[in-house]
């Protein structure tokens, strides 16, 4: 006896494949996001930095009983390494401006006739220089007619602090580019030709625009975040929008990539 078996096979169904466009734009929106803050903290640095070496001076004071000629000790400043620049201002020069600045001050308490203020060089070091104050310093003092140098060390300090903090942001961004195109480019080269890429960039363009559309709307909502900061300090720099065009490029990049990715395993 023959028993006979009825294999009900399931209906096939098609299944409609999940296009992933939300993933690519998700993907790239917080991948920009954190690179759109990066960058303004970066730009933030840089400007703190500028301003604060505008600022920054050493004023090297000139010891009343010295015999040294002005020209000679400002020759000797202005050779030591790391000097920028060495500005002589003398005794009246600088009363004139102490009186140009607080008036009142200067008429209250110093006779009139009368000019205690020394002779003084504004000098201005390289940044270089700035890492190491204390050599610089050392040097200075051995310039003959030298009585006392003045500068403000815990300026000194947020300077270094602000361009070292600069370069990091830069070099951890640098890092974070090249790891996304050599990711970028094994996604891409893994069994792919040129011909196929060029003709995958047009089947598969929503992709793209999806990538780019992800990181140009984390650069809205970076700026979105960032823009009361104006409300509360008058130091507020925006990136470059060069920077803006690189991230929208990037975001392209990683939404098609993903989509190569994709085609390659399924």
């Amino acid at each position: 006896m023959i028993e006979h078996k009825h294999l009900h096979e399931a209906p096939h169904v098609h299944v409609k494949p999940r296009k992933g466009y939300r993933v690519a734009f998700l993907l790239a929106f917080s991948a920009g996001l954190l690179a759109e803050m990066l960058l303004f903290m970066h730009a933030q640095m840089r400007e703190i930095a500028v301003l604060l070496k505008e600022d920054f001076r050493i004023i090297v004071v000139r010891d009343e009983k010295t015999k040294e000629s002005a020209e000679a000790m400002g020759a000797a400043l202005a050779g030591i390494k790391g000097t920028s620049q060495a500005v002589y201002i003398s005794r009246q020069d600088r009363l004139a401006r102490l009186k140009a600045e607080e008036p009142e001050l200067v008429s209250s308490v110093l006779p009139p006739g009368s000019n205690p203020m020394p002779d003084t060089w504004e000098v201005i070091i390289t940044e270089d220089a700035l890492g190491d104050m204390n050599a610089w310093t050392d040097a200075a003092w051995r310039v003959p007619g030298v009585a006392d140098i003045k500068y403000k060390p815990l300026e000194a300090y947020a300077i270094m602090h602000a361009v070292f903090y600069g370069h990091l942001i830069t070099l951890g961004l640098a890092l974070a580019f090249l790891a996304f195109m050599i990711m970028a480019a094994m996604a891409l080269a893994h069994g792919h030709t040129p011909a196929s890429l060029a003709a995958s960039l047009g089947a598969d363009r929503n992709w793209f625009f999806a990538g780019a559309g992800g990181a140009l709307a984390s650069a809205l909502a970076a700026y979105a975040v960032v823009y009361p900061v104006k409300y509360l300090s008058p130091l507020w720099v925006w990136p470059n929008p060069l920077w803006q065009a690189g991230m929208a490029f990037s975001g392209a990049l990683l939404g098609w990539a993903l989509c190569q990715w994709k085609n390659d395993r399924y």
